[in-house]
């Protein structure tokens, strides 16, 4: 049986919190920054995603980490900007069962962590 402090948001993904516009740019958004995720490494607690630090990346990070936070509010996230305008690693963490919730969203993007 799963130990959750009944306070915590359940682990799951909530989509009805997006309009159809935003759910439909929030998809494609999803699609565009795992697919050019270089390198994936597992954490004890969630998975740290490597991105491009050159172009426009580090804003379509943020924007997708806005979107996220209000359909997975369980999730907890980290930004790491490397200097000279280096990679940008993203954190997703949470509670247990968060590391088996973000294999089955990135299998269902087509990426294998």
């Amino acid at each position: 049986m799963e130990n959750r402090n009944s306070n915590q948001p359940p682990i799951a993904c909530d989509l009805t919190v997006f309009s159809l516009g935003e759910r439909e740019h929030y998809s494609a958004l999803s699609q565009e920054l795992f697919a050019a995720c270089g390198k994936m490494r597992e954490l004890p607690d969630g998975f740290a995603f490597l991105f491009p630090g050159k172009g426009n990346w580090c804003a379509k990070i943020a924007e997708w980490v806005m979107l996220e936070r209000r359909c997975c509010p369980f999730l907890s996230f980290e930004l790491v900007f490397e200097a000279d305008r280096g990679p940008v690693e993203l954190r997703l963490r949470g509670p247990q069962g968060t590391k088996e919730f973000i294999r089955g969203e990135l299998s269902a993007l087509g990426c294998t962590p």
